[in-house]
């Protein structure tokens, strides 16, 4: 998909041949969630930066993911609101939140983004990077140096799974950075993938009227989560008309005989649809950096392997490297918009000299559905991996005052509310949180906290809420976890 780049970015980009033989103090190879602002506040501080971007700078965040699925996902939430009783057919409805999704977005140009950066002091070059030690070769042409460091903030690419007939770009096809630049609604549309993209998009099409089926190959929607809150997020999409189908392999897509649209072969049947939207997940964009000549190999995912500050491992992980770092999505860790910006801040301390190690504990996992999702730390399946015991304790949000002030304004709520508080049952403390619900991804958010403070239960416990808040909801089972753990000495 061509980029949008807009013409102030255009003028104020180096030319690659410009810069030949030029040095900086740091050289950053990618300017999205983690690149940017790790530039900017580098510059800010008196760095002489570089930024080298191929495509927009501010990555795929604001333009063609968490931005404007975020606005389809709250113009969908409007238009169920307005009922049956809507003058707005489901089609005109669409085209509206496409209008305000492009709105949004800027339509897609980065311009904003390249004004903001520069301000800060950031030298831009739009090229490719190739790697070598102590420099960067720009589109084949150019070689720049850097006498710090080097980070490399190259972000992740859609992941097409293999399977006969599933082609990147091939008619039909939509990776979600496809979807969410679209005008079209389709009238059948399948999503391969049941993780946060796949349920927040199927959430969106359903909602404006087109004929989805979610294929999940795991035996759970959010298969990284408690085992629970997958199914609860199926039934909330069933709710919604979604045909959700977990424990499902496809084995084929072919062209739709005669068409428009696309077959999709399972063991059980085939399945038409004349949109497939793959969101299977992402794969960390490592390759043709020419990092292996800094004795750098990536791991079997891509991911570029990191020390507790965010420096390359090099191959066989036994030492770092000091003056190559990695972050954002390139290296699978936390790969969120947050997570990518949190690791600038602990690369930006190190290079302004307030090193401090990485602690991503707390970093909290969203699904922005209706009701969202809202996840941190350890589930129980990762906390036996490490060979911890845990204990949990669950409870229906359903159960508090809020919810029932807010149910008495209508009918009753059909989504699920509910919270899991999972402690240590040797320590006593917080070890990871699991909610869905109303605005969970608010009212749960002080379980982040207390994650990665290493929280007490009976803390926790003893922590008075506002009432009457959705909040409340963590009470409960914290009082409950307070008294087992009591109990058992």
């Amino acid at each position: 998909m061509a980029s949008n780049h807009g013409a102030q970015a255009a003028e104020t980009a180096s030319e690659p041949k410009a810069l030949d033989g030029a040095s900086y103090e740091v050289i950053v190879i990618g300017t999205g969630s983690a690149g940017k602002p790790l530039a900017s506040e580098l510059a800010r501080g008196g760095v002489r930066v570089l930024a080298v971007e191929q495509h927009r700078v501010g990555g795929e965040c604001p333009y063609v993911a968490c931005v404007p699925s975020k606005s389809m996902l709250l113009s969908a939430r409007r238009h169920r609101g307005r009922g049956q009783g809507s003058s707005s057919p489901a089609r005109v409805a669409f085209a509206r939140a496409v209008a305000v999704r492009d709105k949004t977005v800027w339509n897609r140009s980065d311009a904003k983004a390249v004004e903001g950066m520069t301000e800060a002091g950031v030298e831009l070059v739009r090229a490719s990077a190739t790697v070598s030690p102590g420099a960067v070769l720009l589109d084949g042409t150019a070689t720049v140096r850097w006498t710090r460091a080097l980070v490399v903030a190259t972000g992740a690419d859609a992941t097409i799974p293999p399977i006969e007939g599933l082609e990147r770009n091939a008619p039909g096809i939509w990776t979600s950075d496809q979807a969410l630049s679209s005008d079209e609604l389709p009238d059948q549309l399948a999503i391969l993938g049941g993780g946060p993209i796949g349920c927040e998009l199927a959430e969106v099409y359903a909602s404006f009227g087109a004929q989805v089926t979610l294929l999940q190959s795991a035996p759970t929607l959010l298969p990284r989560e408690q085992p629970w809150l997958g199914e609860a997020m199926a039934g909330a999409l069933r709710r919604l008309g979604v045909e959700v189908r977990t424990g499902v392999e496809v084995s084929e897509v072919r062209p739709a005989e005669p068409g428009p649209g696309l077959v999709l072969r399972t063991p059980q049947d085939e399945i038409l649809a004349r949109r497939l939207l793959v969101a299977v997940g992402k794969r960390p964009h490592s390759d043709g950096l020419g990092l292996e000549s800094l004795g750098v190999e990536p791991g079997e995912k891509g991911e570029l392997r990191v020390d507790a500050r965010m420096r390359l491992r090099v191959k066989g992980g036994d030492r770092s490297l000091d003056d190559v770092f990695a972050i954002g999505d390139v290296t699978a860790l936390n790969p969120y918009t947050h997570g990518a910006n949190y690791q600038a801040r602990v690369v930006a301390d190190e290079l302004l000299g307030r090193g401090r190690d990485a602690d991503h504990s707390g970093t909290p996992r969203v699904v922005y559905t209706d009701p969202a999702v809202f996840a941190v730390g350890e589930t129980t399946r990762t906390a036996e991996e490490r060979g911890l015991r845990t204990i949990s304790a669950r409870f229906d949000v359903h159960g508090t005052t809020r919810s029932a002030v807010e149910r008495s304004l209508g009918p009753d709520d059909p989504r699920p509310a509910e919270l899991e508080l999972i402690a240590d049952a040797d320590r006593g403390v917080l070890l990871g949180a699991a909610a869905i619900g109303p605005e969970a991804d608010s009212w749960a958010a002080e379980l982040a906290l207390a994650v990665r403070a290493g929280i007490s239960v009976q803390a926790l416990a003893d922590q008075p809420h506002a009432f009457p808040s959705w909040a409340e909801a963590i009470s409960t089972p914290a009082l409950e976890l307070a008294a087992r753990l009591r109990a058992a000495g």
